[in-house]
């Protein structure tokens, strides 16, 4: 897109093309335009003005088909380098889809397709003009949003805002009645009688180049003034700064001054009274109050006036020091404030000399009473004080003119008057100070009334500034609001009004009316908000209301994600309850998708508190999905449970390691807290449900002490389990789960192994672990009480070998007894049993018996049989 350029376009590198249509087969004709047409064609080929050759300034009065507009709309788009125009005038037609249509001599509402339709008009401006500097489109048409009963009224908004064209301006007229916009007897039209006023004749002290927006301006003041229906623009991209024409009012002439905007009719003095306007100041005075002595204040009140606006300025500003030091500051105050009412010039001579008379209060209340007569004149005070530098006295003057303006319901009177005063800076100046100065409906007024004259930047940011007031306006006024101000390049403005509406919007019918506003403009990301906001502030009962409402309106996957963020922000109670309504309404898939999404999104303490509350189907429902959530989630849920609720803890654990092959990295998670005796039927529940590689998973994620049990486990499970997992184990090498084994665990151990293949050897190492020096005798020997104490003598005996074997004379002494201190004749007797096993002679088994502290476990035959043979 590309920006207009400063000056007047090259003529030899613009083309302009002039539509008009006057003579219509069946809607009413319209001779104005046969003019219009003529005399624009003249203007745009005038050198003075800007000087088109006549090849590239197209005239089509009464055209003879659509196709012959399109042709010359599409050549001059392809050959325009630096401005386009495009103008028609005539009937404007509305189809069904409120399009709009450029009436040709054929068309009427039942033959749009003799028509020319508009959109292919912004096309062939937009999209084959691309390297044109500057576009400009003027609409002399209106259409109404009804059947068209002949004429050219309709909708200045709507129209406005159909002709919008990306990077370019648009200024389009509007009538409510044909005799406004034709009226009897006019060479022109309204719109276009006004337009070629400004262009032929030019505009007073305006500037050399007349650019779109000054013109709009004018055009707009002279309709006003004549009553006729005022106009509408639009630009994009700088496209109010494109200039067409010069100013012909400057050509050969020396500066004008601005004429006054309202004739003054000057108070006269009363009879027998006139020679006081040249009587001394104290005289006046003097007199005055001689008169108000015999009860003639009328006469009194018409001396003082007519000296406040008839006498020269320095003498003025003497009666009002003189005033003031008598303490007469009411006559002082009414001197000041007809002398505010004279000519400009009169009124800054008076300020002056005021300010030379050191009466800067005096001065200020000048400018104030000035800034509160009627807005011509403040604005052409307002030019002069610009026009000399009196930047200060410039800004006092603006603010009392702001402050009459709103009480008088003015406000775009005084904007009007100042811009056609050329006043840009200071109404840009003046809208800003709006905001902090007016209460935010005043702020609003003015701010519509800006947009309605296309003054859109300087109104959308009025309308954000005061986005609280927006609320009391109609949603479907505040969404269409919201979407120009996207559009328009101005998405945060957008945003700011859409925020304050909805957060000021609290009930379901004003919150679904808003959100249906915002999607029949489509925009989405309000909609969000909306629902968002209704989400936090509807109460239980209302957020059935607004799904149901939601539905009706075709909104189902809104309604979804209202319900959802609605119980995210309630209670466990109120997600039960609504859940239950969503039921008894007849939706229960929704209520099933809400459910899940819920669960999925609510937090730990959230669901934890919900599965205390809910029915057992929803409480299975939730249990299964959060055992699909990470590792971190289900830890926390499991925790929460365990301290609050440990039922639902215990069916929370039973679900998860029911499936514990899909989710192995959850089981450490699950048995880390809990109690000994439930973490060991979780483990037992494990090693049913799953295969060796699972297992082994598992083995590896386990703290060392779980994984040891839980491989006590598999071995219990038998032969083919432990086997699948010994098979599944790097290397095959279940030594660093066998080990470390409590000896309550050995029997079935020890049982196990020695059924498998190599299990002797497993076995061996259990045993050795077990029996190590080093671990010291008495623990060996309460694990040895312990097995024959259970009655588990073989493994008893298993263990008891691996301890004794390779055990010196001394360290078996120490073995029995200490064996002795425990008590344990079992374990002595094993003892025995096994010296004798493992020496072979008797007499010197005996020897060792006795030596090793077992005397009575030696043969008494054989110590017989020695007595006698010596």
């Amino acid at each position: 897109m590309t920006a207009p350029r400063a000056g007047l376009p090259d003529p030899r590198k613009s083309r302009a093309v002039l539509v008009g249509v006057s003579d219509y087969a069946t809607l009413e004709e319209l001779p104005g335009v046969a003019n219009n047409i003529a005399t624009l064609g003249q203007a745009m080929t005038d050198p003075e003005l800007w000087g088109l050759s006549e090849e590239h300034c197209v005239t089509l009065l009464n055209p003879e088909s659509p196709d012959e507009v399109m042709d010359a709309v599409h050549r001059a788009a392809t050959e325009a380098t630096d401005a386009l125009l495009f103008y028609y005038a005539g009937h404007g037609l509305l189809d069904n889809r409120f399009e709009l249509y450029l009436a040709m001599p054929g068309s009427d509402n039942e033959r749009l397709y003799r028509s020319v339709r508009y959109d292919d008009i912004r096309r062939e401006v937009v999209g084959t003009a691309l390297s044109c500097y500057g576009k400009v489109v003027l609409l002399d048409c209106c259409y109404s949003g009804r059947a068209l009963q002949g004429g050219m009224g309709g909708s200045v908004d709507d129209l406005a805002d159909q002709a919008r064209v990306d990077g370019t301006y648009v200024m389009t007229a509007t009538a409510e009645t044909r005799k406004a916009l034709a009226p009897p007897g006019e060479r022109y039209t309204a719109f276009t009688g006004a337009l070629v006023d400004k262009l032929t004749r030019g505009l007073p002290e305006g500037p050399e180049l007349l650019d779109m927006e000054t013109l709009f301006y004018h055009v707009k003041a002279d309709l006003q003034a004549r009553h006729f229906p005022v106009p509408q623009q639009r630009s994009r991209n700088d496209g109010s700064a494109i200039v067409l024409v010069r100013n012909r009012w400057n050509a050969g002439r020396t500066a004008v001054e601005r004429p006054v905007a309202t004739p003054r009719s000057l108070p006269r003095p009363p009879a027998g009274f006139e020679q006081f306007l040249r009587r001394r100041p104290a005289d006046v005075y003097a007199e005055v109050r001689t008169l108000r002595a015999h009860d003639q204040q009328d006469i009194a009140e018409r001396l003082l006036v007519a000296c406040a606006a008839l006498r020269p300025d320095q003498e003025v500003a003497a009666i009002v020091g003189l005033l003031r030091r008598s303490g007469a500051d009411a006559d002082a105050g009414t001197v000041l404030m007809v002398a505010s009412r004279r000519a400009p010039e009169e009124v800054v001579g008076i300020l002056d000399a005021l300010y030379d008379t050191d009466l800067p209060s005096e001065a200020g209340f000048l400018l104030y009473e000035a800034g509160s007569g009627p807005v011509g004149d403040s604005a052409a005070l307002a030019h002069l004080l610009q026009k000399r530098g009196r930047a200060s006295d410039l800004v006092a003057l603006l603010d009392s003119a702001l402050d009459s303006a709103q009480a008088g319901s003015s406000l775009i009177d005084l904007v009007n008057a100042l811009w056609v005063a050329g006043l840009r800076e200071e109404v840009d100046s003046l809208i800003g100070r709006t905001v902090t100065r007016l209460p935010a409906p005043a702020v609003l007024t003015l701010a519509d009334e800006l947009r309605s004259v296309g003054r859109e930047e300087a109104a959308f940011g009025l309308y954000a500034a005061s986005a609280e007031a927006m609320v009391s306006r109609p949603p479907d006024v505040v969404a269409q609001l919201c979407h120009a101000m996207a559009e328009t390049g101005r998405p945060a403005d957008s945003e700011t009004v859409a925020e304050a509406v909805i957060g000021g919007t609290g009930d379901v019918g004003g919150l679904l009316a808003i959100a249906l506003a915002f999607w029949d403009t489509g925009q989405e990301k309000h909609v969000e908000r909306v629902l968002t906001r209704a989400a936090k502030v509807l109460p239980d009962d209302a957020v059935i209301i607004f799904v149901a409402e939601l539905r009706a309106h075709g909104q189902d996957d809104a309604a979804h994600r209202f319900c959802v963020q609605a119980m995210l922000n309630r209670s466990a109670q109120s997600i039960r309850d609504i859940l239950a309504e969503l039921r008894d309404e007849g939706w229960p898939v929704l209520a099933k998708q809400v459910l899940d999404e819920v669960s999925a999104r609510a937090s730990v303490a959230t669901v934890a508190e919900f599965l205390a509350v809910s029915t057992a189907a929803d409480r299975h429902r939730v249990l299964s999905l959060a055992g699909e959530r990470e590792r971190d989630y289900v830890a926390k849920l499991l925790k929460k449970l365990m301290s609050e609720h440990s039922f639902l803890a215990r069916e929370f654990a039973d679900r998860i390691t029911t499936k514990a092959e899909n989710r192995t990295e959850l089981l450490p998670v699950v048995i880390k807290d809990l109690d000994s005796r439930y973490k060991e039927q979780v483990l037992a529940r494990v090693v049913d449900n799953n295969g060796g590689p699972e297992l082994v998973t598992l083995l590896k994620a386990l703290p060392l002490p779980d994984a040891k049990y839980l491989m006590f486990l598999i071995v219990r499970a038998g032969q083919a389990k432990f086997l699948s997992v010994v098979n599944s184990l790097p290397g095959r090498d279940p030594h660093g789960f066998l080990r470390g084994q409590s000896v309550e665990r050995l029997p079935v151990l020890v049982n196990t192994l020695l059924t498998v293949p190599h299990g002797e050897r497993y076995t061996n190492a259990l045993l050795d672990e077990l029996a190590a020096p080093e671990r010291g005798l008495p623990a060996i020997t309460q694990e040895l009480s312990y097995l024959f104490d259970e009655d588990e003598t073989v493994v008893g005996k298993l263990l008891l070998g691996r301890t004794l074997t390779e055990r010196s004379s001394d360290d078996l002494k120490n073995f029995v007894q200490a064996v002795r201190i425990e008590g344990r004749p079992v374990v002595l007797a094993a003892t025995a049993e096994w010296v004798k096993e493992h020496y072979e002679e008797v007499g010197a088994t005996d020897g060792i018996l006795r030596r090793i502290g077992l005397p009575e476990y030696a043969s008494r035959r054989s110590l017989f049989g020695k007595r006698a043979k010596a």
